[in-house]
């Protein structure tokens, strides 16, 4: 795929908002990139596809644009074709993704919306999402949060710029520091043409209801307001900071080198620190924490379960694991094929399932399993063989892979998805210990090497 690269003429009489556009840009040094702009044909979108447009040959950037089809009205199919005819002027691919929102999800048809858009954007192929957010939307956004009883995270409102924790990508919003007006007022210079959503009028949406009532009134009986809330939002991302801060001192010091919390160090927080480093790990596993009530439930449970009790907490997206003196913070994952087993016969890889990763396996000399002791049969391959006997040196004694973890303290969901290679009873091959002591290929023989790429596929 290539971007756009337009003619320089389209950059005569550069306006002073463009400029301010551009150093937005140059600020958080996205040049030389390869960006999306989410177009939803909407004037806020428009205006950003017009500025990048504008703006791509100065800051060298491969410009596409993604259009989210929510399929929830009647005129979604021509605003699809509106997003077309205008990529296709600008010589921009569009890549148009179709989205089916259930009217019965927990987080209502705006949540879900939300949800699955972002989904969708984030899985284009550009390193950059550029979002037509304006100051309208962080007050908007401000007051939903406020009245869904938010935290600082959600009172301190949207980032002009920040990484995506799931994706690796960055989300930036040019427009942030600027009022609706000023962007309407550049798509009414530029003659641009953009789509009116009806449904933007309908204030049985909990935003719109805010931005036709509940904004105009307010605003009118404050006229100054709007620059109150937004500076509340600004002092909230200072002390959002600070509890980033605090969180990431407090999880260097309670953090085991297995991944998990040491229990004896987590307890003597307090709770209100406790809590805010079970919320920062779910932030960067790219979730965002439960409430209060269930932050609370995990630390008594935690805290105060017999020794004995292996403890899991969980929400749709999270879950807080208590093995013996350790507390693990951990992304849901599919549950694992049950059964699940392979076979090698001389391939280079081996895909796993459930996001697993794959394993490699390569020729060496002198080092790795000895290829005589492969059979016609191959090897096999299967998650979590705990029966399986082996050997941690060339002079120790053959135990179960089961024994040898649980003396090592490995907790059991992660024995359960880690990759075992083995033949008959024997073990070869365990992912998170590696190649067995009492088969390792002698000085000049041939021999195979395995590694388990974790999280990654084999493309």
């Amino acid at each position: 795929m290539s971007g756009r690269q337009p003619s320089l003429f389209k950059y005569l009489g550069v306006t002073d908002f463009e400029k301010k556009i551009q150093a937005q840009f140059q600020r958080q040094k996205i040049i030389n990139q390869t960006v999306v702009v989410a177009l939803s044909g909407g004037l806020d979108s428009v205006a950003l596809l017009d500025l990048v447009s504008r703006l791509s040959v100065p800051l060298n950037l491969k410009v596409y644009a993604a259009h989210v089809n929510h399929n929830l009205h009647v005129n979604s199919t021509s605003w699809v074709s509106f997003c077309s005819q205008l990529c296709a002027e600008y010589d921009i691919p569009l890549e148009i993704y179709d989205v089916n929102v259930s009217s019965n999800s927990s987080l209502g048809v705006e949540g879900e919306a939300r949800q699955l858009r972002y989904q969708a954007l984030l899985s284009h192929a550009a390193s950059v999402l550029l979002l037509a957010h304006h100051q309208d939307d962080q007050i908007e956004t401000f007051f939903l949060q406020a009245l869904r009883g938010s935290g600082v995270d959600g009172l301190s409102g949207m980032s002009i710029a920040r990484k995506d924790a799931a994706s690796g990508k960055t989300i930036f919003r040019p427009l942030l520091n600027f009022e609706q007006k000023t962007v309407r007022e550049y798509v009414m210079d530029r003659n641009l043409t953009w789509i009116e959503d009806p449904s933007n009028r309908d204030s049985d949406f909990s935003r719109n209801f805010l931005r036709n009532e509940l904004l105009p009134l307010i605003k009118s009986r404050f006229p100054g307001s709007r620059g109150s809330i937004l500076n509340v939002v600004e002092n909230l991302k200072d002390v959002g900071t600070l509890v980033q801060d605090l969180a990431s001192h407090d999880i260097d010091r309670c953090i085991s080198k297995n991944g998990g919390f040491k229990l004896c160090r987590l307890i003597e927080l307090s709770e209100v620190r406790a809590i805010n480093v079970i919320r920062e790990m779910c932030r960067r596993h790219g979730a965002v924490a439960p409430g209060r009530s269930w932050l609370t439930e995990v630390l008594r449970q935690c805290f105060f379960a017999k020794s004995t009790a292996c403890v899991s907490v969980d929400s749709k997206e999270m879950s807080v694991k208590r093995y013996r003196e350790h507390v693990y913070v951990l992304k849901n994952i599919a549950e694992i094929e049950e059964g699940w087993c392979d076979s090698w016969f001389g391939k280079s890889t081996v895909s796993l399932p459930n996001d697993l990763g794959y394993l490699e396996f390569k020729e060496s000399l002198g080092e790795g399993i000895p290829k005589k002791l492969i059979g016609p049969e191959g090897l096999k391959i299967a998650l979590g063989a705990g029966s399986k006997r082996f050997s941690l040196g060339q002079k120790r004694p053959r135990r179960s892979l089961r024994k040898i973890w649980q003396a090592n303290g490995v907790p059991p969901w992660e024995r359960s998805k880690t990759p075992v290679v083995f033949f008959g009873n024997e073990a070869l091959f365990a992912g998170n210990i590696g190649l067995s002591g009492c088969h390792f290929a002698e000085e000049n023989q041939p021999g195979i090497t395995i590694k388990w790429h974790q999280g990654t596929s084999t493309g």
